[in-house]
């Protein structure tokens, strides 16, 4: 609960930040707020490729499970807080470049490709670092404890004991039922995030000139 409590204060700080930044940008030459635009959307999906594809298999096949389970639980709150800011500051910049109002509705917001990329974008990250991954978190702790009391042992690259143990209870079949289901749907928002965020990048290099 407390890792929930936190992720919600930081979405609201967020929040109210991106509230602010329309005010920002009109004192911001049009050439700063496209490369704002460019240069967080490109972090976000940049991040999202090295931690999905590189830097997580490479810990995963390493290090024991609950080792790895630990560097997650303090990697993957940044990681969300980092895609989530540069999810915001993709959309309220791409709003700004196209004289987008907060109170144009969501149809106009939503009437390019473009924006409705940044939408499920911002939307996926929020989703994520409100709930997703901090119930994921935490469940994953459950596991390690139960696994600890009942002396299983902890191995590199593989999946909880608790599955294949004759120690396990009800209870403990339940945790895992619902890890797998956060742990699912967090990586599912964490694709659409970077799916969408590649999409955008893909559909502004087409009006690009060199």
């Amino acid at each position: 609960m407390d890792q929930l409590t936190s992720s919600g204060s930081i979405v609201l700080l967020q929040c109210a930040s991106a509230a602010v930044l329309p005010s920002v940008l009109h004192y911001v030459t049009n050439d700063i707020v496209k490369f704002l635009n460019v240069t967080s959307c490109s972090t976000a999906f940049g991040t999202q490729v090295w931690v999905g594809s590189i830097a997580g298999l490479t810990m995963f096949r390493t290090l024991k499970r609950r080792t790895f389970g630990k560097v997650q639980s303090k990697l993957f709150p940044k990681y969300a807080i980092l895609n989530t800011s540069c999810s915001l500051m993709a959309l309220v910049t791409y709003l700004h470049l196209n004289n987008i109002g907060p109170t144009d509705g969501f149809s106009k917001i939503c009437g390019k490709w473009e924006g409705l990329m940044l939408t499920y974008n911002l939307l996926s990250n929020v989703a994520n670092s409100l709930y997703f991954i901090p119930a994921t978190t935490n469940l994953m702790f459950q596991i390690h404890a139960r696994e600890s009391a009942l002396g299983l042992e902890d191995e590199v690259g593989q999946t909880s004991p608790l599955k294949r143990s004759d120690k396990s209870t009800d209870e403990d079949k339940n945790i895992l039922k619902k890890f797998n289901i956060n742990h699912g749907i967090s990586m599912l928002m964490s694709l659409v995030s970077m799916g969408t965020c590649g999409a955008y990048l893909y559909f502004i290099a087409g009006g690009m000139t060199f």
